[in-house]
């Protein structure tokens, strides 16, 4: 009972930490209405050209802190899924954890960086990617983003694969909440919604939504589950 307690306490952390990411760390960095050239690279960075300082300025602040703090509530998951008997989905979730607690934070502060890159280069003005900008994604940003993706998709589908088999004390529904099931669930939906400022800005803090979504829907789940046994 001590151990389902301390899990809903990191779970609990890692609500907190992916709501103030989500609010003022990923949101304020798509509060922006992108041009709309037909090419939505294109688009992104053109549009970043017009964010403010403030904005940036939460965006790296916010997410450089509670980014790494989201480490808690998905080294709770790891933590159940080794009790399963699933080992090696354990061992890839913990991995997972520690690249969001040392590598999600890094490439979130390397995003807001290109994003005031373009802002130096005024791209609002412009219609075509800078050389800069190109030089600054493909040889730093792209690089350290490729491995994050791969780590991160790699965690999801380890985390998913125990709850799916029935194997935790999770139902097995259980298993479409988790962090890449929000991320594609927001960015299908973006795609028929409006070119807007709010609409914009969700589908930047898509990646805090999974989390966030993923550690309630556990953090609920533990709590009937300790209910249960008393």
């Amino acid at each position: 009972m001590m151990e389902y307690t301390r899990w809903r306490k990191m779970l609990k952390i890692g609500m907190i930490s992916s709501f103030i990411t989500i609010v003022l760390g990923e949101m304020p960095l798509g509060w922006v209405i992108y041009p709309e050239s037909g090419n939505k690279l294109l688009d992104l960075i053109l549009g970043s050209g017009n964010l403010s300082l403030l904005q940036m300025a939460s965006g790296v602040l916010f997410g450089a802190i509670f980014i790494p703090l989201q480490y808690y509530g998905l080294k709770a998951i790891a933590e159940i899924v080794s009790k399963s008997g699933y080992t090696p989905c354990g061992k890839v979730t913990e991995i997972g954890a520690r690249a969001c607690a040392f590598g999600g934070g890094s490439v979130h502060v390397l995003c807001v960086a290109a994003m005031f890159l373009c802002k130096m280069e005024n791209t609002a003005s412009l219609r075509q990617i800078p050389q800069s900008i190109t030089d600054f994604s493909l040889y730093l940003l792209l690089p350290f983003s490729l491995v994050f993706i791969l780590i991160y998709l790699s965690m999801s589908i380890a985390m998913a694969i125990p709850i799916f088999k029935g194997k935790t004390i999770f139902p097995k529904w259980a298993a479409i909440f988790n962090p890449l099931s929000g991320k594609i669930l927001l960015n299908t939906l973006a795609l028929a919604a409006p070119n807007s400022k709010l609409v914009n800005a969700v589908r930047m803090g898509n990646m805090g939504v999974g989390s966030l979504i993923t550690f309630a829907a556990f953090w609920i789940l533990l709590e009937r589950y300790q209910k249960k046994l008393s």
